[in-house]
């Protein structure tokens, strides 16, 4: 997203600005437009507010040129400066009053020989502020010699996530070690992250949303242990996921859409977890994709993982788990993305 307010920046996974409500003068970053926003449940709008994925970049015009960026958030958070795909060496705190940061081309990006610059999905020159999910973040102002990226130093495939507050990245010690990151990362792709914490419904506005969005190729529906978790039938379930999915799926066919069913959790590893009703609604995602378009794919949660790369509250994967479930979906997504293009040819 590029527009008026900061127009030498853009705003990536980031839909819609509105004035933040804890700093004059900044906007705060929403991933979803307002118009969707209104048509979901009150927890899951209020989630899309905050800004797993989102990114500030820019590319600063001339290796001697200073770009001062002015950040606020509505609690402690941080905000993780990557240049390219090379993670910085520092990593600044995010508070309500306002903070201004200096950033300049590193010495080492400016001097990389050739062959490493076009190794990565990223040209090294673009500046990526990246934040964590936990704070809502407002950008007041920018000012110095910069522009907006290219197409030409920006990932080719972009990959969308929807799903829970896994997805969305909770207990992930960065927002760089998501499974949402770490996949795109493997595959060379640029990440829409839309997971919601506590209230991944599976409900209709969000399937028409992304339906309808154009900047995704590849995505990945993990559904749901939210639903699992808040009293929904198996049944109910199954109803809500088939109507999600076929509505995704049905508006982009040209696309791969990968259907997740339930990662391990504390259903499956404590001894009086209910294990059965775990099953019952991984059985509902299979039934599911058994009669959705070919775009469709089914990837069982469950074996990208084993429990041991749970925190200890047994639902949220730690960085060890997160990278688990990376591996395997990026995995699966390759394939496809590789039988799809040999079709294509």
């Amino acid at each position: 997203m590029t527009g008026d307010a900061f127009p030498s920046v853009s705003l990536h996974n980031v839909a819609a600005t509105k004035a933040a409500d804890w700093a004059d003068d900044g906007r705060q970053l929403h991933r979803i437009p307002e118009s969707v926003a209104t048509a979901v449940n009150v927890e899951a709008r209020d989630r899309f507010c905050h800004p797993s994925g989102c990114e500030l970049r820019f590319v600063p015009k001339g290796d001697e040129a200073t770009v001062s960026v002015t950040l606020s958030a509505a609690s402690e958070t941080v905000v993780r400066p990557f240049w390219g795909g090379f993670q910085g060496a520092d990593t600044y705190e995010l508070g309500p009053a306002p903070r201004t940061l200096e950033f300049s081309t590193p010495d080492s990006i400016e001097h990389l020989k050739s062959d490493i610059t076009a190794m990565g999905a990223f040209d090294p020159r673009v500046c990526r502020l990246r934040f964590d999910a936990w704070a809502p973040v407002a950008v007041h102002d920018v000012s110095g010699r910069c522009r907006p990226p290219d197409e030409t130093e920006l990932p080719t495939l972009r990959y969308l996530a929807y799903g829970t507050s896994i997805t969305e990245g909770a207990s992930a010690t960065g927002c760089h070690l998501t499974y949402v990151s770490q996949t795109a990362r493997k595959l060379g792709a640029d990440a829409v992250n839309l997971g919601v914490a506590g209230s991944a419904f599976c409900e209709p506005a969000v399937a028409d949303h992304i339906a309808h969005r154009d900047d995704w190729d590849v995505a990945t529906l993990s559904l749901s242990v939210n639903m699992a978790n808040r009293g929904f039938t198996a049944e109910q379930f199954r109803e809500r996921v088939t109507e999600f999915v076929n509505a995704v799926a049905a508006s982009v066919t040209d696309r791969p859409i990968a259907c997740v069913t339930l990662f391990p959790y504390h259903a499956d590893a404590l001894q009086d977890g209910d294990a059965r009703r775990a099953e019952d609604f991984r059985a509902a995602v299979r039934k599911t994709t058994e009669s959705t378009p070919d775009n469709v794919i089914l990837v069982e949660g469950a074996n990208l993982m084993d429990a041991t790369g749970l925190t200890t509250d047994l639902l949220h994967p730690g960085d060890a788990g997160m990278s688990s479930i990376a591996g395997g979906i990026a995995e699966k997504l390759a394939m496809r993305l590789s039988d799809q293009e040999l079709q294509n040819h």
